[in-house]
């Protein structure tokens, strides 16, 4: 049979420009500068990585869907400095977890992504992590995977031998929650058994305050029990605040699920709670609120809002700057409601004078067109925000650069 040879060099040539295409492709993928992702399994990286003398295997675990998965593959990863730092001492690969992953995340129970693992030679995990990372806090994270004071496997240990001191305790649990690891349970289990001096320890409020999210533990219940001592040490409105934001959190989750029943049964059991005393109402009150915001019921939330301020609220900072900013954000040109939020912020930055209260007056300052005060408020608040640890106030800083172009505008 004849062949063309025109179609046969044509044909030659297209498989040359392929093959050089996939070339430079994989060229770009693993020689960019960035963290060399290998196509091996776990076993085969530790081999690699004790053959190459290598610390360790570090595993970006991850699932088509995940949006930060994603993000830390095309925008974290490929950074050259990251490379440098991952690459000299880690084997590193990517692991799905729902296809060639599934049996490993048995072992693992990631349930926040991506997860991010630091196996040592023996295939013991020293460090892990969860959640999208951007450049410095990954770099940070991969220096504590290779500090043996930092990583969690010395936690751990410590814990597990009853070496830990207070602080290092809660310090583990944090750690084990930024893994996206279920620490409730073992929570519980410490709090418990604490005397009641060591309840009310410092190290076990903020154990309490930052990291318990299951108001059906015994230890909220132990918290509702020892109040008065709580609310000397730590204040009434920090107790209530906790209380607020726990049952929210734990009632926000049967929204999430579309679970209405489930919402329905929950909020009745708190309503009904005797230990909650009054608290328990503004607790049902504020959950239904931001159920209207999870479910973009914002013509509810229009209304609801500034009864809930009225009815619950006036004395709490915190629930006004909230409602007021969603108020904010939704209703803005809305100048009778903008009025009332006003007059609530007002009174909120006299109780409480702190960065997100002033900034969101400032806003509505802006909206209502007093220049002059959402400039000064707008000031004050970026310096609120500079005392703030690793405080974020870039959206104060627009805002201001907005007020004073406006406010240049004005003087033409």
């Amino acid at each position: 049979m004849r062949i063309n040879r025109f179609f046969l060099k044509v044909s030659i040539v297209n498989l040359l420009f392929v093959i050089s295409l996939l070339t430079k492709t994989m060229a770009t993928e693993v020689d960019s500068g960035g963290v060399k992702f290998r196509p091996l399994t776990l076993e085969q990286a530790i081999s690699t990585a004790k053959a190459e003398k290598k610390k360790g295997v570090f595993v970006h675990c991850f699932a088509e869907w995940c949006h930060y998965c994603m993000y830390m593959k095309d925008s974290v990863y490929p950074e050259k400095e990251i490379g440098d730092l991952v690459n000299k001492d880690f084997v590193s690969i990517r692991v799905d977890l729902e296809k060639e992953g599934k049996a490993l995340n048995e072992v693992l129970a990631i349930h926040t992504f991506p997860g991010l693992i630091f196996y040592d030679l023996n295939g013991e995990i020293m460090h892990r992590a969860a959640g999208r990372r951007y450049k410095q806090p990954f770099i940070d994270l991969v220096k504590e995977a290779l500090d043996t004071t930092k990583q969690m496997r010395t936690f751990k240990k410590n814990y597990d031998s009853g070496a830990a001191t207070p602080f290092q305790i809660m310090s583990y649990f944090r750690m084990l929650e930024m893994a996206g690891m279920n620490a409730q349970l073992e929570i519980n289990k410490y709090l418990m058994k604490q005397s009641d001096s060591d309840f009310v320890s410092f190290n076990s409020w903020r154990i309490m305050y930052d990291i318990i999210k299951d108001p059906t533990m015994p230890a909220v219940n132990r918290i509702l029990d020892m109040r008065k001592e709580l609310d000397k040490r730590y204040t009434a409105d920090s107790v209530d605040n906790k209380m607020i934001i726990l049952h929210n959190y734990y009632l926000g989750q049967f929204i999430q699920q579309l679970d209405s029943a489930g919402y329905e049964r929950a909020s009745k059991k708190i309503s009904e709670n005797k230990k909650l005393g009054p608290l328990a109402e503004k607790i049902c009150a504020y959950a239904d609120l931001n159920k209207h915001k999870l479910k973009f019921e914002y013509d509810q939330y229009r209304i609801k809002g500034p009864k809930f301020i009225e009815k619950y609220a006036l004395e709490d900072p915190r629930r006004v700057t909230d409602v007021c900013g969603q108020l904010y954000e939704r209703f803005g040109g809305d100048s009778i409601l903008m009025g009332k939020c006003e007059k609530w912020l007002i009174h909120s930055v006299q109780l409480k004078d702190y960065y997100k209260a002033n900034h969101v007056l400032a806003s509505v300052y802006t909206v209502m067109g007093k220049l002059d005060l959402a400039i000064k408020t707008a000031e004050h608040a970026i310096d609120l925000g500079k005392k703030m640890p690793n405080g974020d106030y870039k959206q104060t800083t627009a805002l201001l650069t907005r007020l004073n172009e406006m406010k240049a505008a004005e003087k033409k």
